[in-house]
C-alpha cells in the first residue's frame, strides 16, 4: 500500500571551503642526498626526521694520486651514473690531504676521479666518500629547523647528477605537479644551481604571477645581478668562512613559510625578519659590496645592532624583481583565495534547492559579494593597503576611473551588471560564461629605507 506524503524535505548540503595551504609549503631540493626515489617528495616534520632517509657514504678501498688528479676506487659498485661530474666529499682519508669537497667525475661502476694540485703523498687509508648534495642537504635542514616556530618541510628527491640534471628533473616535477594539491610553493635552491643558464630559463618559464612559485636561492657578489627582474627569485649572499653546518638562505625560506595571515596573525615583511642559526656578513670593509648586493635586489644575513637588538636579521627581503617579498605572496594569496570562494559559490549553488545560483544579476551580485569577503580578510590579514570599494559598472567606466585615480590606496572590485554585459558579449550567457569581475589590489609592503630630518637651530621657541 502506497502513501501519499504530506511533507516532502528538500535537503540541500552547503559546504565552506576547505583552507587552502599551499602557500606554506615548501621543499629542500636534493640532488642524490637521501634514499628516497627520485620525484619524490618526503615530509619533515623535525631535522631529526631526515637521518633515517639521507645516503650511506660509501667506504672507499684505494685513493692513487697521478699528474694532479686522483682515482677513488669504491669497496661496492657506487651506482652513480658513468661520465657525469658531481659534487662529492671525501672524508676519514690518510694523508689528510684527499679530504675535502670536489668536483668528481664517474668513470666506472667502482671508479670516479677528482682534480687535486698537490700530491698529498702515498694512500694508506682511504676513507670514505659522501654525495655533496648530502652534506649540503644536511645543512639546508641545520639552519632552517634552526628558526622558531617553522612549518613542516619537504626534501624534494631530484636524483643523482649535476646541475644540469637536477634543473631537467625539477622541470619534469613542476610540469608534472602543476595545478595539483601536490604542487609546492618554495623551493629552497643548491648552490650548484647558482649561474646555471638551464635554471634561469626554467626561472623565466615560471616567472608569470599565475605561475605561484618562488625560488630561494643562493649566489655570489659576481653573480648578483643573474636573477635581475625576476619576481620568483630571492636571492642571498652568505657571509664568507661560514661553518659546512649552515645553509644561509635556509632561513629567509623558513621564515617564508612560517606566513599563515589571519587577522591576528598578520604577514610581516621579509626584510629584517630575525634569522637564526646564521653566520652575519661582516660589516667592516664591506660597506661597497652590500651597497652593491642592495641595487641588485640580493639580500644577506647581517646583526640587528643598528636597531639595539640582539641576534642577526634578513636585509634585502627583496625578490630579484625589486618588489619585497611579501607583495609577491600577497598576490598570490589573493589569486588562491579569490578563485576558491568564488569555485565555492558556484558550486554550493548547484547543490541547494533553497537559493539556487542563476546567471542573473542576484548571481553576479553573489559572486562579487564572496570576492569582496576575500578582499575584506586580505585588508585585516596585513596583505593589502585600504579599504574594499565594490562597484558595479560596465568595465569601460570601471578603467576609467581606475585611470582618473579614483581608487588608489583601496582595494576594488567591480562586478559589471548583467545587462550591459551580456549586450557586450552576446555569445557568453549561452556558453555560461561571466568574465566581468575586475579587481584593483594594492599589496601592504614594509619600510626599505627611512629618512629623518633633523634642523638644529639658535633659536628659542
Amino acid at each position: 500500500m502506497s502513501v501519499v506524503p504530506i511533507v516532502t524535505v528538500n535537503a540541500s548540503v552547503v559546504q565552506a571551503p576547505v583552507p587552502n595551504n599551499l602557500l606554506q609549503t615548501g621543499a629542500l631540493i636534493s640532488q642524490g642526498g637521501t634514499t628516497s626515489a627520485a620525484q619524490s617528495l618526503t615530509p619533515l616534520p623535525l631535522l631529526a626526521s631526515l637521518t633515517p632517509i639521507l645516503s650511506a657514504a660509501k667506504a672507499l678501498s684505494s685513493l692513487v694520486w697521478a699528474g694532479s688528479v686522483v682515482t677513488a676506487t669504491t669497496t661496492s659498485p657506487h651506482g652513480w651514473t658513468g661520465s657525469e661530474t658531481i659534487p662529492i666529499i671525501i672524508s676519514g682519508a690518510v694523508p689528510a690531504g684527499y679530504n675535502g669537497t670536489f668536483n668528481g667525475t664517474i668513470t666506472g661502476v667502482n671508479t670516479f676521479t677528482y682534480p687535486l694540485v698537490s700530491n698529498p703523498g702515498s694512500n694508506s687509508t682511504p676513507g670514505f666518500v659522501t654525495l655533496g648534495n648530502e652534506a649540503e642537504l644536511l645543512s639546508m635542514a641545520t639552519t632552517y629547523f634552526a628558526g622558531n616556530g617553522v612549518q613542516q618541510v619537504n626534501v624534494l628527491e631530484l636524483g643523482e647528477g649535476n646541475a644540469n640534471d637536477g634543473v631537467a628533473a625539477l622541470t619534469t616535477f613542476l610540469a608534472n605537479t602543476l595545478n595539483t594539491p601536490n604542487q609546492q610553493f618554495s623551493f629552497l635552491v643548491p648552490r650548484e644551481w647558482d649561474g646555471n643558464a638551464a635554471f634561469l630559463a626554467l626561472l623565466k618559464n615560471y616567472s608569470s604571477p599565475s605561475s605561484i612559485n618562488q625560488f630561494f636561492v643562493t649566489t655570489t657578489v659576481a653573480n648578483r645581478a643573474f636573477y635581475a627582474g625576476l619576481s620568483n627569485v630571492c636571492a642571498i649572499v652568505e657571509a664568507p668562512g661560514i661553518p659546512a653546518t649552515e645553509f644561509s638562505a635556509a632561513s629567509p625560506f623558513g621564515s617564508a613559510l612560517k606566513a599563515n595571515p589571519s587577522s591576528s596573525n598578520k604577514v610581516p615583511p621579509l626584510s629584517y625578519a630575525p634569522s637564526y642559526g646564521t653566520t652575519a656578513y661582516p660589516l667592516t670593509g664591506n660597506q661597497a659590496t652590500l651597497a652593491q648586493l642592495a641595487a641588485a635586489n640580493v639580500g644577506w644575513i647581517g646583526t640587528g645592532q643598528q636597531g639595539g637588538i640582539t641576534g642577526n636579521i634578513v636585509f634585502q627581503g627583496q625578490m630579484a624583481d625589486g618588489n619585497p617579498w611579501n607583495f609577491w605572496y600577497s598576490v598570490f594569496w589573493a589569486q588562491i583565495f579569490m578563485n576558491q570562494a568564488l569555485a565555492n559559490e558556484v558550486i554550493n549553488g548547484s547543490a541547494t534547492s533553497l537559493n539556487p545560483l542563476y546567471y542573473n544579476q542576484d548571481g553576479i551580485n553573489r559572486l562579487q559579494n564572496r570576492a569582496v569577503n576575500v578582499g575584506n580578510q586580505a585588508v585585516s590579514y596585513g596583505l593589502a593597503l585600504g579599504q574594499v570599494v565594490a562597484v558595479k559598472l560596465p568595465i569601460a567606466q570601471f578603467l576609467a576611473n581606475v585611470n582618473a585615480g579614483a581608487y588608489v590606496g583601496n582595494v576594488a572590485i567591480n562586478a559589471e551588471p548583467f545587462f550591459p554585459y551580456t549586450t557586450e558579449n552576446p555569445n557568453d550567457y549561452g556558453a555560461g560564461k561571466y568574465a566581468g569581475l575586475s579587481c584593483i589590489y594594492t599589496p601592504l609592503r614594509g619600510f626599505l629605507n627611512v629618512f629623518f630630518n633633523l634642523t638644529a637651530t639658535t633659536l628659542l621657541i
